[in-house]
This record gives C-alpha cells, structure tokens and sequence, in this order.
C-alpha cells in the first residue's frame, strides 16, 4: 500500500493550521479549516492508498471543516467520506442534515454537499479513521449512493463492526499486507460499505452477486471469530445460523481456496498460540487453553498444533528457547 504521513509537530504553530489545510486539500478535497486556538492545534495522519480507496487514520485538536459551493466547483472528486471515531465527536450540518456522530459510530458526507463540521469541541483529541470512497466504486445504484450521505452506523454490530475491524486491521498493521493484496482489499472493503449501505436502505436485493456472497463471506468469518471457544461450532452450524445450505457455504470458502473446517482450525489455533505466549496466562495448564478455543482434548491440540508449527504447544511457552 502507498504511505504517506504528515505530521504539524515540526512546523511553527502559527503555520500548522494552514499546513494541514493544504495536506487535506491534497489527498482528499479542498476545505477551510478554523480552529479557536490556532496556536495549540497539532494534527497526525497516516495516508494508505488502496488503489484510489484513501484510508487514513488521524489525531488532532479540535478543528472546524468547511466546505463551500465555491469550493464544490472548484474541485470535486465525488467521494464518499466516512469517519469511524474512536475519540471525539463530529457535529455541525450537512447539507440540510444535523449530524451529531460519537465514539464508536461511523459517519457519511459526500464531497458534493457543503457543509460545516466540528470536530471533537473542548480541549480532547479526536482520534479516528477517515476513508475517501469514490462513488463510483460502489456497486449500488447512484441515486442510492446519494441517499446515503449524511447518515450515521453503529460501528458496534452488524456491518458497521465490521468495518471498524477490517479498518483497524489495515490502520494498525498496513505491512502485514503486499502490493499484490492491494487490489483485492480494496474491492472487499468496497463490498463491505455497499453491503452496509444496502441495508440500511433496505435496498440489499439490488447489490450484484458476488458483492452478496463476499459480504456474506465477511459476517460469516466474523460470526465465526466470535465462537471460537464452542466445541460445536461445525459447518452446520455456521451454515444454520446464516439460513444457506452446508453446500453453498462450503462453495464461497472454496472460492477463497479455503474450507470452512480448514479456517475455523487456523482461527483457533491462532488464538491457542497467542495464549501460550502471553506471560500473564503461563500459570494457564496447556489442555485448558486448548479447551477454552474449542479443541475436542489436548492430544488432539498437541498433535494438530504440531503439525501446523512444527513445535508442540509447551515449546512457545514463556521461558522456552525451542519454537
């Protein structure tokens, strides 16, 4: 992914305002930036470029954003921006919508509507991730994707917890992802929104197949992370518990070169592995970790753990040199 980082602190203070102006003019569309203690502001952005999909997670101080008409016809590159807020809050207006969005919620504007939006008012920090969507790039009718600017999604459940992960994920690690993952990442976020979107205007029906089957793919694996620890959780039941056939759910794993009994080990043995070296459960006996991530006995475990590792499980425990 191509990085870029701007950062206000090496700049003098009566500058950094204008400074992050023009680094946000650049990557994402011209605004006014105000502040009520310009000589206090900072600001930090990291920019990953997901081919033309611009993700960049940020904190700063208090800030005001503006976007006029004039600056509409200026410049425009009909983007989708959302906001996933960590710290902070978004308020002000939006074309004719109020938006009042917290910690833990998603918001949509679209770069064709003016507006004014403060973010994070007092004297807290905002700390979020902002993406640019070209509008283009969703697979939804147009006139739907323009209903959609403005509103505001739980990033707690369903897609909007969904997106926070894929999102955090990329933010906090981008290197754990090539250039030739590029292309694929960002078609999949693409999917997520248009899912998200799709049904929060109860418009699912119109989204193309294959974005249907890789959202469905997407809540599946979530569903899945989060069941770990059940020693039932088999094809069936994660085929019952999303309303498709074994058959069909086997399908959009193999589409992904994968299999559903093939990822739930690899889930669980990840987080088996995490557990045996974390110093703070080396006091944990072996065979209750394994039992805590579904795993039917230890000989089981120790023999599956091996075989993917090539240590046994007591190898990457605190203290061992071996594995």
């Amino acid at each position: 992914m191509i990085q870029a980082e701007f950062h206000t602190r090496d700049i003098p203070p009566a500058e950094r305002l204008g400074y992050w102006q023009e680094c946000v003019a650049r990557t994402h569309a011209p605004l006014v930036l105000s502040s009520d203690e310009p000589d206090t502001f900072q600001a930090h952005q990291r920019l990953l470029d997901l081919n033309g999909v611009l993700l960049w997670p940020s904190v700063f101080r208090p800030v005001v954003f503006t976007r006029t008409r004039p600056l509409i016809r200026g410049s425009d590159p009909e983007n989708l921006h959302l906001t996933l807020i960590f710290r902070g809050r978004l308020d002000g207006g939006f074309g004719r919508t109020s938006i009042d969005v917290g910690a833990n919620e998603i918001s949509v504007i679209d770069s064709s509507t003016p507006f004014s939006i403060r973010a994070c008012g007092g004297h807290v920090e905002q700390h979020g991730i902002g993406l640019e969507v070209p509008r283009a790039r969703l697979p939804l009718p147009s006139k739907l994707v323009g209903r959609i600017a403005g509103a505001k999604f739980s990033a707690s459940s369903g897609y909007g917890a969904l997106t926070k992960s894929f999102l955090s994920t990329l933010a906090n690690d981008p290197t754990l992802h090539g250039p030739s993952d590029v292309d694929r990442l960002s078609t999949v976020l693409c999917d997520l929104l248009s899912g998200m979107f799709a049904q929060s205007l109860e418009a699912e029906d119109l989204l193309p197949p294959e974005t249907r089957r890789q959202t469905l793919l997407l809540r599946i694996k979530r569903f899945i992370d989060q069941r770990l620890g059940d020693p039932d959780l088999t094809p069936f039941a994660v085929a019952s518990a999303h309303h498709v056939s074994v058959r069909y759910l086997h399908r959009i794993f193999q589409e992904q070169g994968d299999t559903v009994t093939a990822w739930i080990r690899e889930r669980r043995l990840a987080r088996a592995r995490h557990d045996l070296g974390d110093e703070t459960l080396a006091h944990v006996p072996v065979y209750l970790i394994a039992r805590k991530w579904g795993f039917s006995s230890a000989a089981v475990f120790s023999r599956t753990f091996r075989d993917v590792y090539g240590v046994s499980p007591r190898d990457v425990r605190p203290g061992r040199t071996s594995g």
